[in-house]
């Protein structure tokens, strides 16, 4: 029988098994959703043809993207207002460490927009994806928002903008 541990006294940390779940992810991937998804798309092209597929593909990733914004969003308002519980040490800032995420936002935006269009052009409309642009507008979007919040926890701390810092 466990025994329980006396107050004031120290617990050991639980371990999180994340790894657990990433591995349970990948089986059900791997024989469910695959399989599912698979037969779903063959489905909507032999019913609606390629731009059914595209559309509601698009709208799916769409929902999916807006969702992953919003929350974003939220846990952005949140430390505003809260504070930052893990805060950068004194000697860096915010807006440096958010520019590697504007400049992959802007790199996924514009490979997000071009291939697609590159491959429409080349090889028609059965090959150009519409979840695509989707994405890549989604990871500017996100990157932008990720410096915004830099730039006001940056103000909070009282420092001023990094130098070179773009919008």
């Amino acid at each position: 029988m466990p025994v329980e541990p006396e107050a004031g006294e120290p617990t050991a940390p639980k371990k999180a098994r994340t790894w657990l779940w990433w591995i349970a992810a990948w089986f059900l991937w791997t024989f469910v959703a695959d399989e599912v998804l698979e037969a779903a798309l063959d489905w909507m092209v032999a019913v609606g043809g390629y731009g059914f597929s595209n559309a509601v593909l698009g709208l799916l990733t769409l929902g999916v993207c807006f969702i992953a914004v919003q929350r974003t969003h939220v846990k952005h308002a949140r430390r505003e207002a809260e504070g930052d519980p893990d805060p950068l040490p004194a000697a860096y800032d915010y807006v440096t460490q958010a520019q590697a995420g504007l400049c992959l936002g802007w790199g996924a935006a514009v490979l997000g927009w071009a291939l697609p269009l590159l491959l429409l052009i080349l090889l028609g409309p059965a090959s150009a994806l519409s979840p695509w642009p989707v994405l890549g507008t989604t990871a500017l979007i996100h990157g932008r928002m990720e410096m915004e919040h830099a730039r006001v926890m940056d103000a909070r701390r009282g420092r001023p903008p990094a130098r070179g810092a773009t919008r």
